[in-house]
């Protein structure tokens, strides 16, 4: 689906879900997140154990248990679970405060345009 640009200027959010950086720009404050694609995760439990700039520090510095993971490479979200979550983690309280005051937000996402549909119907 192609948006037009008086669309787009309607969004509140825009999310651009990158290989190497994830990047989120809530209108009214600017980009509010500029962190690496990257998660730190328990193998064992299943927690998330870092998101972005941290998990990335922890690359290669972890014990076995501990897994850093990319979800999205060459463009393409290839772990929708751990993209989920790992957008969960990066928007926490900004996107919970703009929900307290505008209670009907619109979102866009950048996606890759050969993407698989799979890729950006979930998020």
């Amino acid at each position: 689906m192609t948006a037009s640009l008086e669309q787009l200027r309607r969004c509140h959010f825009a999310v651009d879900l990158g290989a190497a950086r994830t990047r989120v720009f809530v209108k009214g404050a600017g980009l509010v997140v500029d962190q690496p694609s990257a998660a730190a995760v328990n193998t064992r439990t299943g927690a998330l154990i870092a998101v972005g700039e941290l998990a990335e520090k922890m690359t290669g510095r972890t014990p076995d248990y501990i897994r850093v993971v990319r979800p999205v490479s060459g463009g393409t979200v290839v772990d929708i679970e751990m993209a989920q979550r790992m957008l969960r983690h990066l928007l926490g309280d900004k996107m919970r405060r703009s929900l307290r005051r505008k209670p009907i937000l619109r979102a866009a996402a950048c996606t890759p345009h050969d993407a698989d549909p799979v890729s950006y119907t979930h998020l």
